[in-house]
């Protein structure tokens, strides 16, 4: 008999040196589920995977069936453009107008791809709960195209890295206000509000201070690449950590 040896035998370990885990992050932004399957980033495996196994299988079969809908290719087109513009806020007159149906018909198929797990929907964080519900939506999918995922440069290794946090972080918000002041999640528990920013490049504070500022809020993360330190003023605290080490922690809003 032949002699099963999986890919990841032998590679688990408890003794991981911070430099180690760092690795193993930038491993894991290359799409955690299709690295545990495989074994290995092959960018043509990974496509035919995710656009054939797992996409069209999903959309033309699974959610045909379910939601009894035949519209299953404006259903692909809507988690397609997703799955290259991670965090993309719709604007539902407008792709219902370039999809050809009406708000309402999109409103619902997003509402499909949700209860399917293919995608998860942030709303603009708002202490009036009626505006969180009518503000902009932020949509991320949960898995990812793979020319964003092996796309050179700054940019798309940025978008891939807080397409990361906003599928491992407990947060249903992010936060964008009337002068494009943004904050990438807020999470919440209680009366507790964090906001959390995803920082894989260029360290940048504005938008946390202008959401502590108008929220009252005393501390803020800045999720970071490998830079760690802490910045106070005006009385506030923004921590700066190695996500990596945020996530390793475990849940944060049990320790909120």
């Amino acid at each position: 008999m032949r002699e099963f040896n999986p890919w990841w035998k032998g590679k688990f370990r408890l003794d991981y040196k911070p430099r180690e885990i760092y690795h193993e992050i930038k491993d894991l932004m290359l799409d955690p589920l299709i690295i545990a399957l495989m074994g290995k980033a092959e960018q043509r495996r990974i496509r035919i995977y995710v656009e054939e196994n797992m996409v069209e299988k999903v959309i033309y079969r699974d959610l045909s069936t379910i939601f009894q809908t035949r519209a299953t290719g404006i259903l692909e087109s809507i988690l397609k453009i997703l799955m290259r513009e991670p965090g993309h806020m719709i604007n539902i007159k407008d792709l219902s107008e370039d999809l050809g149906v009406s708000r309402t018909t999109l409103s619902n198929y997003l509402t499909y791809l949700e209860k399917s797990f293919l995608i998860k929907k942030l709303y603009n964080y708002s202490t009036n709960q009626r505006k969180t519900e009518r503000k902009l939506r932020r949509f991320y999918p949960t898995v990812l195209s793979s020319s964003l995922l092996f796309k050179e440069g700054t940019h798309p290794q940025s978008q891939v890295f807080e397409w990361l946090l906003a599928n491992q972080l407990e947060t249903d918000f992010f936060w964008r206000d009337a002068y494009k002041n943004e904050v990438d999640f807020v999470m919440t528990s209680g009366n507790k509000v964090v906001p959390v920013e995803a920082k894989y490049g260029k360290i940048k504070t504005s938008g946390l201070e202008k959401f502590m500022d108008k929220f009252d809020v005393s501390e803020g993360w800045i999720l970071t690449n490998d830079t760690e330190k802490i910045i106070e003023k005006d009385g506030k605290r923004i921590y700066v950590e190695p996500a990596y080490k945020f996530l390793l922690k475990g849940s944060y809003l049990k320790r909120l």
